[in-house]
């Protein structure tokens, strides 16, 4: 389908950009092993390659909450809701197809697709609900994620048997998701002063909060440290901190200046169709064009020729006006 250009907000394509980008970047070299640290995703530790799969899920969320606001006017509340409901679960079988269908394969699952398919359909009931509301059931579900992490030994499963958080941690990624619903309102408003302001003071407090519940508190509780793979509560306040404040520089250079960042646009617009290009070339030969132990030169050479692979994708659908969704 075509959208009007005047109907887009360009920072968000753009952020949206950003966050495709970031995901074939460390998803490519973060294999090698001459890439440092910060490019890999390890079972604990923050890295940059751990600040992409939240800002993935938070841009999920800007769009989700404005795609519900016009599907409710146009076709009413129970409607569009059920739309969205097959469209969450739609996700969830096209993530499981292309991570690998068999049973046997199941702990491995839950990676991007499926995550934001179930994180969709736990945040469905309180999308059009007020801020304190949205805020409160992201709360809730992660809370509510770290005291079964805690409780009932899935610590120790999900960290060795699976990814992600496993089958529970969309109880975890849902709060990234709903954050990014709250962030949408924001810049929807219109309020460039409440915006910023709101921006800063939402994404200060969740970094600070997320490094509070890091550490250990004698006494109270042992140490959180961040993890991916676990999805404990420090690791989705933290990342979603970061959300709102990387944001802040898109909206600058994209609304305020009116510039945009070569490729990010095209990237933005179709994001499902690009996590899906990336994701099967990466399955073809386990991705690598060159060896994983090659220099950085040819690593970079490497990731060269995948990226643009995907960006060709992006670029044609662009050209042609071509929007997909599910």
């Amino acid at each position: 389908m075509a959208d009007k250009e005047s109907q887009r907000i360009a920072s968000i394509d753009q952020y949206r950009g950003y966050a495709i980008f970031g995901m074939i970047f460390v998803n490519y070299l973060g294999g090698f092993d001459v890439m440092p640290w910060m490019f890999k995703h390890h079972h604990y530790g923050m890295s940059y390659a751990d600040t992409i799969a939240p800002l993935f899920m938070f841009v999920v969320g800007m769009g989700m909450r404005l795609s519900l606001q016009r599907r409710v006017e146009k076709d009413g509340f129970a409607a569009a809701h059920l739309a969205a409901l097959r469209r969450y679960m739609t996700l969830i079988v096209v993530g499981i197809a292309l991570y690998g269908p068999s049973l046997e394969n199941w702990r491995y699952w839950w990676d991007a697709l499926v995550d934001i398919g179930f994180a969709g359909i736990l945040a469905l009931p309180f999308l059009m609900k007020s801020t304190k509301v949205r805020a409160s059931a992201a709360f809730g579900y992660v809370i509510l994620f770290q005291i079964l992490y805690m409780t009932t030994g899935y610590e120790e499963w999900t960290m060795k048997r699976s990814i992600d958080g496993g089958p529970l941690g969309p109880l975890s990624w849902v709060f990234c998701l709903l954050l990014g619903t709250i962030a949408y309102d924001l810049i929807a408003a219109n309020d460039r002063k409440r915006m910023v302001r709101g921006f800063i003071v939402w994404g200060v407090a969740l970094c600070a909060l997320g490094w509070a519940l890091r550490f250990e508190w004698p006494g109270i509780k042992a140490e959180w440290p961040f993890t991916q793979r676990g999805m404990t509560i420090p690791y989705p306040l933290y990342s979603t901190g970061l959300c709102f404040l990387m944001y802040l520089p898109f909206y600058y250079i994209c609304d305020v200046k009116g510039w945009r960042f070569p490729h990010l646009t095209a990237l933005g617009l179709n994001p499902l169709v690009i996590y899906i290009v990336q994701q099967a070339l990466g399955d073809m030969h386990d991705g690598y064009i060159v060896s994983q132990e090659s220099g950085v030169a040819l690593a970079i050479l490497g990731f060269a020729a995948f990226y643009l692979s995907c960006y060709a994708v992006a670029w044609r659908l662009q050209k042609d006006r071509v929007i997909i969704k599910l």
